[in-house]
């Protein structure tokens, strides 16, 4: 790897204005790819070990756990009623696809990986969101309440958090804004498109 952001002589604050190969973004010849938490990653990496390759490809590989993880957990929570074993076989589809196999196996590819990791939690938090959006808040015991308004926005905060952090793995990360929007809108909401295009007339 030739990134000097990887070094820890190299201030910290280079991850934030370097793109990801180490260029500075203002340069003619920058990438303009912004990834400074993938970045960040390897930088720990480097810590830990230098450059043998061996802890780079063991954090790829359980990240990717990690995110088969999160897989399992968020499809629980948006089907409703979803078999153990469509569960179980989904996760295991997802665990050993072929199409993950690049960004797993190669050492770059950790950008798509942290990048889904984040993704699929701020997902996870969105639709958490969306059910205590509607749960309305408990009686108030000696003045105290809002305690469902608290979670909510508790939820709301993660997602918030989570896309930004998925955005700074990859600039992909964004599209989980309209992944959440579209959930909220046909899957939570049950919208049908007639009804989104009588709302847009109004």
């Amino acid at each position: 790897m030739k990134n000097p952001d990887l070094l820890p002589t190299t201030p910290l604050w280079n991850l934030f204005v370097n793109d990801f190969w180490g260029t500075p973004l203002r340069h003619s010849g920058s990438h303009k790819s912004y990834r400074p938490l993938c970045v960040l990653t390897f930088r720990l990496n480097y810590l830990l070990s230098g450059l043998d390759p061996f802890s780079y490809h063991l954090t790829n590989v359980l990240l990717h756990a990690a995110v088969t993880a999160v897989y399992v957990l968020t499809v629980r929570k948006a089907v409703a009623n979803c078999p153990p074993d469509v569960l179980l076989g989904s996760g295991l589809l997802f665990a050993v696809h072929p199409i993950h196999s690049e960004a797993v196996a190669g050492v770059v590819g950790r950008a798509d990986v942290l990048a889904c990791l984040f993704f699929l939690l701020a997902l996870y938090l969105y639709i958490d969101y969306c059910n205590a959006r509607h749960r309305p808040d408990p009686p108030t015991v000696n003045g105290r309440g809002g305690s469902a308004r608290r979670t909510r926005w508790f939820y709301f905060a993660g997602f918030v958090l989570c896309t930004a952090a998925s955005m700074l793995s990859k600039e992909h990360g964004v599209t989980v804004v309209g992944v959440c929007l579209v959930y909220d809108l046909f899957i939570h909401q049950r919208l049908r498109p007639n009804q989104l295009l009588a709302l847009h007339k109004v």
